[in-house]
């Protein structure tokens, strides 16, 4: 990316922001994950940046117009998710809305570590240890019961050991089983820039098949004629309230000023009226999305 911006000539106002990147790059090397850098020239250079997940290819654009809140949408993934890291020993409970933390809890157990000898027997004293462990894990289930379970769309178990599993197994009803994922290689050891590449990873994985999902229910509306690809006619069915969900293609692009104030007030009708708006990232479910057209609404019923 450096050896691109430094390569490229352009008009003294855009080389100063692209001097600016190359700078805050450089200064940004080994981080985790992809690098999303936005700059523009206001009174002075202006650089914004995230970290995105590793699979978000590299690109490079100069524009006259920048998209930067339009990107953070796409990019910021503002689904509820709760970490549940734990071995036999403690337990971490963390609930993230995006990448912010919204709350968390430590819990300790007294699980005993080793067996001296003139203590206990060996059986005796795995059958204590395997009760103590019983009740750490039940700890942590009735402490999972304070968060608000409806809004958790995600629920990640990580930590070393086969606590995350035995939790898994027999300490979730079948709906939270339903939306939790067993991960690899974090522990209490784990660096905050380790966790949120995963988080960042996970929920990546999560949105593409919520896109999925989402693109599947639009296709079966279409025959029953509860889907809408023109704008003007999505905007007349989001004033009625009969929109549920719009799908919006992630490399849509306003082709007048008109069209574009269009969008954005469509979005803002959609918050009105609990309409849900999916910005469609994923390069399959694009592909057929483009089919239908960049913008598409599913509708609760025919409002004309």
């Amino acid at each position: 990316m450096i050896r691109i911006l430094e390569e490229t000539e352009r008009a003294p106002e855009v080389e100063e922001v692209e001097t600016a990147i190359e700078r805050e790059l450089d200064s940004l090397r080994g981080s985790v994950g992809s690098i999303c850098m936005f700059g523009w020239r206001a009174e002075e250079v202006v650089l914004k940046h995230l970290i995105t997940s590793g699979d978000v290819p590299p690109v490079y654009v100069v524009d006259a117009k920048p998209f930067f809140e339009p990107l953070h949408d796409i990019l910021e993934i503002q689904y509820d998710t709760l970490l549940i890291l734990l071995d036999q020993k403690k337990a971490l409970l963390k609930l993230y809305k995006g990448g912010e933390v919204q709350r968390q809890k430590r819990i300790k157990s007294y699980v005993g570590a080793k067996h001296h000898k003139g203590g206990w027997s060996q059986k005796r004293f795995s059958r204590i240890r395997e009760t103590q462990v019983r009740n750490h894990l039940n700890r942590v289930q009735e402490y999972l019961g304070r968060f608000d379970l409806k809004s958790i769309e995600r629920i990640i178990l990580a930590g070393s050991g086969n606590a995350k599993k035995d939790f898994a197994r027999g300490h979730l009803t079948k709906e939270l089983a339903d939306k939790a994922v067993l991960v690899k290689g974090l522990d209490f050891s784990s660096s905050d820039e380790e966790i949120d590449a995963m988080l960042i990873d996970q929920l990546d994985k999560h949105r593409k098949a919520v896109e999925s999902r989402q693109l599947s229910r639009v296709r079966e509306r279409i025959p029953k004629g509860l889907a809408l690809t023109e704008n003007r006619e999505i905007q007349r069915a989001l004033e009625s309230g009969a929109v549920e969900t719009i799908l919006i293609a992630s490399d849509y692009y306003a082709a007048t000023p008109e069209e574009d104030e269009r969008i954005i007030r469509m979005i803002e009708e959609a918050e009105h009226t609990s309409a849900e708006v999916e910005f469609i990232t994923d390069e399959r479910v694009l592909e057929e999305l483009h089919k239908h057209g960049s913008v598409v609404a599913s509708l609760r019923y025919m409002p004309f």
